[in-house]
């Protein structure tokens, strides 16, 4: 493999045009250390650039929208410093969309004698995609570096992943492709290679042989130990395991609610008699506090039961010539992530199961090990077998289950991204999703409000589990009265928790859920930095020595100010234990700023006035609203969904699964009611 890396259009004026995905900074930021990795291994690089040398040459489109873009010589048609060319690189210069279209890009190609091209910028649905499309019409192989190319339509991007991905261009991480080229991988960075010292978690299903089957190692968080390895379940193993879901719905569809009822609360039982097991596995695969994993599986077994409990409730209307009833939907595919590896799941799945289904579940590969504890904990509780199975994987592994022709619906917990995905592939199949998607969830601290109070409730809120939770209170809005006070105060506050070694007891803060997590937040900090908003980190280091060894998963608690509402750091969900206070001079400001992100997830508000918190609940646009709590967070039997970016469907638990977990069948029992109607 001869590869040479191609930095497309990073250039201000596609930089600063509107927001991307994933954002500026992030883009930026993936893309010099993929730059970064070339130069260290001798990788040729060539810098293609939208180059308008004059007004007539610009593209018709831009000359109806008077469009001045990329012209040379302009700090527009200019890259960042820190991808700049160095000496020796080429750069190859375009009017239109693809870097091939006058021949030089080729010829300095085969100069090289180059086979594989390495692509990272911007547009994905336009330039790289047409770049990318020319170069595998060319010969060349194609790797698109997936976290260092943006756009600025999200949907779009997502549609133009699947076309490509489809026709063989290969989609790495920068870090993955930065392990690909290494001239003398390490031990440890060929991780993703099978392993025979590590144990293998769930093999794939039997009749397809493990040579088919890559994994990918699973590394603690706590303290940077290999656990076990994963398989990747490609579409065949998916077919097995969706097939045999089929074959057993009929079945467990037939079986009575008060038999699929007795089987949940069997599980509820068996789960609390491991709690203590489970907790600390959990706390070892994937950093959660000790408190916090006790108390994620108190939370589980009290959803399990809060399922029953709304199933039980559900009726339908009947009239006349006419009844309801309700029918499941086949086989749901669930996907849940590493944050809450046992409650997610358990929300979905049991109302799945109640309600007639049978579940094919990815569980996101930190959770690998959980899950297989909880299929064997429903095997023990009675579950027929074939209604819940489990397919281990990755993003690929995701999108063949839902793809997968016997799904009959998704319900998914995941990144903005995921739901793209998961929309646009069961938009075109036609079946329901639902989907929750994270929130970059605000808190107003009025003046009239206790600020130590609501300090301590929101720096709890936001820092535990290291902030992991899709309802952790990820911005502040404080009244600009009282901004340096309550700064001074949630700063204590967060000196207060403890922060370190997950199994500790006494432990709020512990480590995020990988060495790479804990680098893309320092990044997106140092960022924040750079553009002039004070950052106080609240917290030691010393907790990086865990047990003898050295782990890089941990990032302090940290708290950013921040008066810009545009700014990435504001508008970007950061997922980890980073806080953004936001000042506010007025009341309608500070409505205006909790609102002011795409997502909608959940908002609280700090005040003693009645007549404010009555503007809070009319106003806020989230899905959970809080009044004199932190917005982290959910009891089981309420709607839990958000609005805007941040929910896909009906929300989940209580009376509102049946929502999603069914579809309502009308049946007339009269036939000359049909006669009457229409005389």
């Amino acid at each position: 493999m001869k590869p040479a890396l191609l930095l497309i259009d990073l250039q201000h004026d596609y930089l600063d045009s509107g927001p991307l995905h994933p954002s500026k900074g992030a883009l930026c930021e993936s893309a010099s250390t993929l730059l970064k990795i070339c130069r260290q291994t001798g990788i040729p690089v060539v810098h293609v650039w939208t180059t308008i040398r004059s007004l007539n040459e610009r593209m018709p489109h831009w000359q109806q929208l008077d469009r001045h873009w990329c012209l040379e010589g302009s700090h527009g048609h200019a890259t960042p410093t820190a991808l700049l060319p160095q000496d020796g690189e080429a750069i190859i210069h375009k009017r239109f969309y693809s870097g091939f279209a006058d021949g030089d890009l080729e010829t300095h190609l085969h100069s090289l004698a180059v086979d594989t091209l390495i692509l990272a910028g911007l547009h994905l649905r336009a330039c790289v995609r047409s770049t990318a499309l020319d170069a595998y019409a060319r010969g060349f192989a194609v790797w698109l570096a997936s976290d260092a190319v943006a756009d600025d339509d999200p949907v779009h991007a997502q549609i133009t992943r699947r076309y490509l991905a489809d026709r063989a261009v290969s989609f790495r991480t920068v870090e993955q492709i930065g392990e690909a080229v290494q001239p003398n991988p390490s031990q440890e960075s060929t991780a993703n290679n099978a392993s025979p010292e590590l144990p293998a978690i769930m093999p794939p299903p039997a009749g397809v042989t493990s040579p088919e089957t890559s994994h990918s190692n699973h590394v603690s968080p706590r303290d940077g130990a290999r656990l076990w390895r994963v398989p990747i379940s490609t579409a065949k193993h998916v077919a097995i395991a969706s097939t045999r879901a089929t074959a057993a719905q009929r079945s467990w569809s037939d079986t009575s609610p008060a038999h699929r009822a007795k089987v949940i609360l069997t599980v509820a039982e068996r789960l609390e008699t491991q709690a203590d097991s489970l907790a600390r596995q959990m706390v070892v695969e994937t950093g959660k506090p000790l408190r916090d994993a006790r108390g994620e599986i108190a939370f589980g077994v009290d959803l399990l039961r809060s399922a029953v409990t709304s199933a039980q409730a559900v009726s339908c209307p009947e009239g006349s010539t006419w009844y309801c009833r309700s029918r499941p939907l086949g086989v749901v595919a669930i996907i849940t992530p590493w944050n809450n590896p046992l409650a997610i799941p358990l929300g979905k799945i049991a109302p799945a199961l109640l309600f007639g289904n049978t579940v094919v579940w990815k569980p996101v590969i930190p959770g690998a090990s959980i899950a297989g504890r909880l299929l064997d904990l429903f095997a023990a509780g009675g579950l027929l077998p074939g209604a819940l199975n489990v397919v281990q994987g990755d993003h690929s592994t995701a999108g063949h289950l839902m793809e997968d022709p016997r799904i009959g619906a998704v319900t998914l917990t995941g990144s903005l991204t995921a739901g793209y995905a998961a929309q646009l592939v069961c938009a075109r199949r036609a079946i329901p999703v639902q989907a929750e998607l994270g929130g970059n969830n605000a808190a107003i601290v009025w003046s009239d409000a206790d600020l130590p109070s609501a300090a301590q409730a929101i720096a709890s809120g936001g820092f535990g589990s290291a902030g992991q939770r899709c309802t952790a209170n990820r911005r502040v809005i404080i009244a600009q009265s009282c901004h340096e006070d309550f700064v001074a105060q949630l700063r204590q506050a967060a000196r207060e928790l403890n922060f370190g070694d997950p199994l500790d007891a006494a432990t709020h803060v512990g480590p995020v859920i990988s060495r790479q997590a804990a680098q893309r937040m320092a990044a997106t900090v140092h960022r924040a930095q750079q553009a002039g908003f004070d950052v106080f980190h609240e917290g030691g280091r010393e907790c990086r020595d865990v047990s003898g060894r050295q782990a890089d998963a941990y990032y302090p608690p940290t708290i950013i100010c921040c008066p810009d509402p545009a700014a990435e750091i504001v508008q970007e969900e950061t997922f980890g234990p980073v806080i953004v206070v936001q000042p506010a001079p007025d009341w309608q400001e500070a409505i205006a700023l909790c609102n002011g992100v795409p997502q909608g997830l959940a908002a609280a508000v700090f005040t003693t006035s009645p007549e404010r918190q009555q503007q809070f609940l009319a106003e806020a646009r989230a899905g959970l609203l809080k009044i004199n709590a932190s917005t982290a967070g959910a009891v089981g039997d309420a709607p839990f969904g958000g609005w805007k970016a941040s929910g896909v469907g009906p929300p989940e638990h209580g009376s509102w699964d049946a929502e999603f977990y069914t579809r309502p069948q009308a049946v007339y029992t009269d036939p000359t009611a049909f006669t009457k109607a229409s005389e």
